[in-house]
Parts: structure tokens; sequence; C-alpha cells
């Protein structure tokens, strides 16, 4: 009985030091979070859209305006290095949908529809009137498509950086499919269970893909806002909606014909998930770039020295991509 009891205690000390670690890591995050907010406030305005509010920032003047929408698990920060030049010659704004960056944490599912009702309601209550232009990267381009299908009164051009197909869990092979998304819901709702107790901040596993990829005097901030729990929430309801939202743009119809699309594909390899190589995924995903450039209106982009990431890689061919259509929809 001795040895027992002596093994309990054990056990039970182990388990109480558990318990402490745990509660002084997440309130080490939460305190940490707080300092974050505080020395990098949000440069653009919060806006309620029904019970939450939304981070805007819009910078230049003139029409029609561009609205970026980033890709999964980026925010308003993704395009620092091209709102900054499309703003030369008209309106630009960033915002960072529910969960990321400066934003409120949203309603669940975050799907295609959700994104598009929030940003809807967003320009119109940030004044955002006459028409726009969607620039959308990755799961991005899936939410602008669905957006200029839904708001086709508003929406006067379309561009896609390396976007995500409106069918690829349809046209990617199955196993492939399977494992693609399989890995990627595992990672996100790890990092999401993970994330409250600041052990993903303490090893420096930010959110954001792009923070190092950066010039240096954003690396910081941009990481600091990426441990943030509720963008690891936020990039998990996107994950799950991944297929919705996907199936969304599909029962929208077709692009509206008057809407100018332009796309730029990216060539460089990297970024694929845990347990896949360029070969597996890479043909695909040109396959589907592809089909998406075969619809476009101005000739296919392609960026030579540049991966997923191209606005990061490439910000001056992004953006100007993005005046070629703020141009020919000006002279239309």
């Amino acid at each position: 009985m001795g040895a027992r009891n002596k093994i309990a205690r054990m056990v039970l000390v182990l388990l109480v030091l558990l318990v402490a670690g745990m509660l002084l890591s997440s309130g080490y995050q939460a305190f940490a979070t707080g300092r974050d907010l505080e020395k990098y406030p949000a440069p653009g305005q919060l806006i309620d859209v029904g019970g939450y509010r939304l981070h805007i920032y819009c910078v230049g003047e003139g029409s029609p305006t561009v609205v970026m929408e980033a890709g999964m698990s980026g925010w308003s920060t993704d395009w620092l290095l091209v709102q900054p030049e499309v703003a030369e010659v008209t309106r630009a704004c960033a915002y960072d949908r529910a969960g990321y960056g400066w934003s409120d944490e949203g309603p669940r599912p975050q799907d295609s529809q959700q994104v598009a009702t929030a940003l809807n309601r967003l320009l119109a209550e940030a004044g955002i009137e006459g028409e726009i232009i969607l620039v959308g990267h990755s799961l991005g381009g899936v939410f602008a498509q669905y957006y200029a299908r839904e708001y086709p009164e508003q929406v006067v051009g379309l561009v896609l950086v390396d976007s995500v197909h409106p069918r690829q869990s349809q046209i990617m092979p199955e196993a492939v499919r399977d494992k693609y998304e399989g890995n990627l819901e595992r990672l996100t709702a790890f990092t999401r269970v993970f994330a409250p107790t600041g052990l993903l901040r303490l090893a420096g596993q930010t959110v954001s893909p792009i923070a190092d990829k950066l010039p240096g005097e954003y690396q910081d901030m941009v990481r600091a806002l990426g441990y943030q729990s509720k963008a690891y929430r936020a990039l998990d309801a996107e994950m799950a909606a991944f297929r919705q939202s996907q199936a969304q743009v599909q029962e929208a119809g077709p692009l509206p014909k008057h809407i100018l699309l332009a796309t730029i594909r990216a060539t460089v390899v990297e970024n694929y998930p845990p347990g896949f190589s360029a070969d597996t995924v890479k043909p695909i995903w040109d396959e589907m770039q592809a089909d998406l450039s075969d619809s476009a209106t101005l000739p296919p982009v392609v960026a030579t020295h540049s991966g997923h990431y191209v606005h990061v890689d490439e910000p001056g061919l992004v953006a100007q991509t993005i005046l070629d259509v703020v141009n020919r929809v000006r002279e239309s």
C-alpha cells in the first residue's frame, strides 16, 4: 500500500503542476494579447456588422474602389505591399474577416455566404458606395467569386491571385483530396485547441504564414496579431466550411458577363500541407488555375518569381494587374 500511495501522490503532484502550468501559460496568452493590441492599434475603422465589428482600412481616392480579400489565415496586413501602390491611383481598402487581425469573432459557419453578407454590410456601413473591384487571394478568391455573383450590381472587376478553384474538392482525386483536406482540418483543430493555452505563442507559432516574408518593420506586428487565439478559431471555422464555401459559388451560377476578370498564377513550389510533395499537388493546382484563366477578360498573368503568396513575393505585379482592371473599368 505504501508504494501505491507514493505513486498516487506523485501522479497527483504531476497533475497539479500540469494544471498550474496551463493556467500560467493561459494567463500569459491573455496578457500578451492585450499588450500586443495596445502596441499595434487598428489603423482603420472598426464597424458593427450585426453584433460584432469588422476592421477595414482604406487609403487613396477615386473610383472604382478596390477591396482586397486575404486568403485563409490572412487579413488586411497581407496587402501591406500592394495597397499603397493601388492607392496612388484609386481608393484601396483591405479588411479583416471575422476573428482575424483587429476584427471581432463572428458566427459560424464561416462560409462564402456568411463572409459576403458581412462584407456587404461592412462596405455599406463604411460609406463605400458605387463600383468596386474585388481582389481575392487563395480561399479569399472563393469568397470574392461568390460576392461577385451575389452582388453583381456593385462589382465591376475581379482579380484572382492564385485562387482556390470553386470546384477544387471535386477536381482533386478523392484520395488526394481527403488527405489534403484531412491534414489541414486536423492541423486547424489542433491549433484552435492549444492557442488559448499560450503554448503556440511560447513556441513562436503564429497563424500568419507570411510574417517572415514581409519587410522587417512589419514582421513583429503581423506575428503578434497572428498569436491571438481568435485567429486560430477563425482559421478552424473557415477550414470546417471549406467544401461548403466552394459549393455556394457553384450554386450561385456563372460570373456575370459585365464583370472584368483577371487571374494571377504562381509558379514557385511552396506551402503544401504536411505529407504532400509538389509532384502530388502542383499539377492539379496548375490545372485548376488554367481553368480559372480560361474565362478571364484580361490575358492571364504568370508570376514567375512567386510562390502561393504572390502579393508578397511580387507585389508590384499584383498592383499593376489590379490597376489594369481599374483602367479598363474607367475606359468602359
